[in-house]
């Protein structure tokens, strides 16, 4: 079998009455619950989960830093999976059937706002998203931590290559940030130089994002203990690689780029000191992305140098559609090198596994990218 292929599936022909969940009950406390299985209407439909990735900030809602609804909910805002029933309406206005592979944008914004009808639906300040809705809200499945789950008729999703190995293909989701965080939002163009500041799932997804867009240089960093991540970084294009925890990550910026600094910095870690860092290797004029959650516990910052270098400070908020269809792309093209990274999966009875692995809560260093798979 090739590297990233999926194995065959058997069609199941009997539909589930049950729906098992994870459900989030409290700060650390996750449990197994069962749903009814909803009713489909006209413009709606039901999702079979094949897998659901996990990232930054599904840590964060575990840990109970990073609260956007009242629990009880289903997390999981990555969902992967095959059409298991459509509505006649969705099936037309999806352009998709029964038995297709999806992938779920997890953001809903409400429709009707300035933003919405301007078309920046990504600031929409009413939105709702899949893996943040209360199970007290009907029909309830509606996080991808579940055998199955619900699509709301406001659904944006797009058809998947089924030949791509399930935890590959989530990919999806952390190859769409990187297109929107390193390329659309910062207006990266062909020659620039970026520094990624973070090489996890997103960090490597930017990568691969900015070699495509033509970036001229490309330097991440992260710490000694994911010295791992910056490996598969240089593997995927990156030209150098900082160990920050050992390198002086502005000196090297500036050895590197010749003291002209960087055009583009993002920052997709977990930690403070790299946004403190971004405002002296960004160039004068500039952008620094912020991307990565903090838990509110950012430090003071030298707005006077933002100020004084006319630098631009931009916060950026999940991903917009055409990133999205960008980034699939970008997976269905590099699918056999993203099987490189070794992607550890884990059943729904072991979320809490799979988010310690993620974290690296254990004396292994932490995974670069983990999925919930049902069946597994």
């Amino acid at each position: 079998m090739k590297a990233g292929a999926r194995p065959k599936r058997q069609n199941s022909v009997q539909r589930a009455a049950r729906i098992r969940a994870v459900v989030q009950t409290g700060a650390k406390k996750l449990e197994m619950q069962e749903f009814e299985r909803p009713k489909v209407g006209s413009f709606d439909g039901i999702l079979k989960l094949e897998s659901c990735g996990i990232c930054g900030t599904d840590i964060e809602q575990y840990t109970g830093h990073l609260k956007i609804t009242d629990y009880p909910y289903i997390p999981g805002h990555e969902p992967l999976g095959i059409i298991d029933e459509i509505g006649e309406e969705a099936s037309k206005l999806w352009g998709v059937k029964p038995g297709d592979r999806v992938a779920v944008e997890p953001l809903i914004p409400c429709g009707h706002c300035d933003s919405c009808v301007s078309g920046q639906r990504n600031s929409c300040p009413n939105w709702e998203s899949y893996g943040f809705t209360s199970t007290l809200q009907e029909p309830g499945i509606l996080g991808g931590y579940a055998d199955y789950m619900y699509l709301r008729p406001d659904t944006v999703l797009h058809k998947v290559n089924p030949n791509i190995a399930p935890e590959v293909a989530a990919w999806f989701n952390p190859m769409g940030a990187g297109v929107r965080w390193a390329v659309t939002a910062p207006s990266l163009k062909q020659g620039d130089t970026i520094v990624i500041l973070g090489s996890g799932q997103r960090g490597i997804a930017s990568v691969i994002a900015a070699k495509a867009a033509g970036a001229e240089k490309i330097i991440v960093t992260d710490i000694a203990r994911a010295a791992h991540k910056l490996d598969l970084a240089r593997s995927f294009g990156a030209d150098h690689a900082i160990v920050a925890d050992e390198e002086n990550t502005v000196e090297q910026v500036a050895r590197i780029t010749n003291g002209r600094g960087a055009d583009v910095v993002l920052d997709v870690s977990t930690a403070t000191q790299p946004i403190v860092d971004a405002i002296d290797i960004v160039r004068s004029g500039g952008t620094i992305i912020l991307a990565g959650m903090k838990g509110n516990n950012m430090t003071s910052l030298m707005t006077d140098k933002i100020v004084l270098r006319a630098i631009r400070l931009q916060g950026v908020l999940t991903v917009d559609t055409q990133s999205y269809i960008t980034a699939i792309k970008l997976v269905e093209k590099h699918y056999r090198s993203l099987a490189r990274v070794g992607t550890q999966t884990f059943g729904l009875d072991r979320a809490e596994d799979a988010i310690a692995r993620l974290a690296g809560w254990d004396d292994k260093p932490p995974a670069t990218h983990v999925v919930l798979r049902p069946n597994t």
